[in-house]
């Protein structure tokens, strides 16, 4: 139900206080679906001019029958606004009926969510499994969100109250910490952005809106450790091929997807070259012995499959129990936030061990060994610096020894 009201604005007098009388101006009080906008009609009037009862300008006042045709107009409109909003499918809300009223015009019958299949529909060629599952993963967030908040989801009501609800949401119902927020709103805003290069809005606020994070620091196994996993003696074949592609990764700085997807085919000798799932170019990468040795066992089985690689949360599962085979008691203290409670807790090492710090062992440990930067990017694929930065993590030995060489060097000088 809706309804448009003609009405006087109730302000006072800043120096009596009192209601004021003259040149009071004429609004519209548009009421719908339990929400409520006023609007500006442009007219003022005397309140003595003013017939309360029939909301309109008394007719002895001149020019009366200009201005409740003006009234009327204003009426009309901002009710065709609102029936066409629901001819459209669309739940209107008070930012959607401003905007419209702005001149921004709805260019699209379909809803946000609607839109969000379409995005997911075109990233499937082109884009990672991981990817189109962090996108459907977000639109659900998306869609419990609004349910949770009995919210009307529109692309003219996501402004920055909408946001600063939705980081609100993942505080409190999720119980999920600032990096995992922060990533979700970082995907809600790359698909707002890309409907509104498609025409299908035009309410840029979310460009304005950031929300800050502390990147998690990144874990990895020590060369000690490393090799301490990987001359483990496993009689069960499944824990042995779980052992085997970790410390293969732990070798070529390889993703999970990229490990999986490696094909006997693309091993060159001592080098192999591959298309990665995540960036879509290619690396080449050479293999040191141990990295060989582990393809060698495989080599008169699986067919052209390199690597017998399982599901990623089954090998996460099996890899926690060989690393505590391994006796990787090691303990990692995790730091992460909550808004700005901080969350501490410290668990051995082979609790958190996941196939991903493969990856992050190998990249830290070249850094370690005073590798170029750009030569490990292009083992490790990284396509830009500030996506390769948070996965080197420098070893404490490493640091007292540079800092010991420094300050050896200023004593000679």
């Amino acid at each position: 139900m809706a309804k448009a009201t003609p009405k006087l604005e109730q302000r006072k007098d800043a120096k009596t206080g009192l209601s004021r009388q003259i040149d009071v101006s004429i609004l519209i009080d548009f009421s719908f679906d339990g929400q409520r906008i006023w609007l500006q009609t442009g007219l003022r009037i005397d309140k003595k001019n003013w017939d309360e009862k029939n909301c309109r300008v008394k007719p002895n006042v001149i020019g009366s029958v200009e201005m409740n045709g003006i009234i009327a107009e204003k009426c009309e409109h901002i009710t065709k606004i609102y029936r066409e909003a629901i001819l459209m499918g669309k739940t209107p809300s008070v930012s959607y009926l401003r905007n419209i009223l702005q001149g921004n015009k709805p260019t699209s019958r379909k809803s946000v969510i609607q839109h969000y299949d379409d995005f997911i529909d075109g990233y499937r060629i082109k884009a990672s499994e991981g990817t189109i599952k962090k996108l459907q993963t977000n639109k659900k967030h998306l869609q419990n969100f609004v349910k949770a908040y009995r919210i009307s989801l529109d692309f003219d009501g996501i402004d920055i109250p909408f946001l600063n609800k939705y980081v609100e949401y993942f505080q409190v119902k999720k119980l999920h910490t600032n990096g995992t927020i922060g990533r979700n709103v970082k995907v809600l805003k790359w698909f707002l952005n890309h409907c509104a290069k498609m025409g299908y809005h035009s309410n840029y606020a979310f460009k304005s809106f950031t929300y800050k994070i502390t990147e998690a620091e990144v874990i990895n196994l020590t060369y000690e450790e490393l090799f301490r996993l990987y001359n483990l003696k496993l009689d069960n074949e499944c824990f042995s091929q779980v052992r085997d592609v970790f410390c293969f990764c732990c070798f070529t700085a390889l993703r999970y997807g990229d490990v999986k997807n490696l094909k006997k085919t693309d091993i060159n000798g001592d080098i192999f070259e591959i298309i990665t799932l995540k960036t879509q170019s290619k690396a080449t990468i050479p293999l040191i012995l141990e990295a060989q040795a582990i393809l060698s066992k495989y080599e008169n089985v699986l067919g052209n499959r390199a690597l017998p690689v399982i599901s990623n949360q089954k090998m996460n599962e099996y890899l926690k129990v060989v690393a505590k085979m391994a006796k990787l008691t090691r303990p990692i203290t995790k730091v992460r936030y909550r808004g700005s409670k901080r969350l501490e807790e410290t668990y051995p090492l082979h609790d958190i061990i996941t196939t991903h710090m493969g990856r992050k062992t190998c990249i830290s440990y070249l850094v370690s060994q005073n590798m170029s930067s750009e030569l490990i990017r292009s083992i490790s694929n990284h396509k830009s610096i500030s996506a390769f930065s948070r996965y080197v993590n420098i070893n404490i030995e490493h640091k007292a020894t540079e800092m010991r060489l420094a300050f050896s060097n200023v004593k000679t000088a």
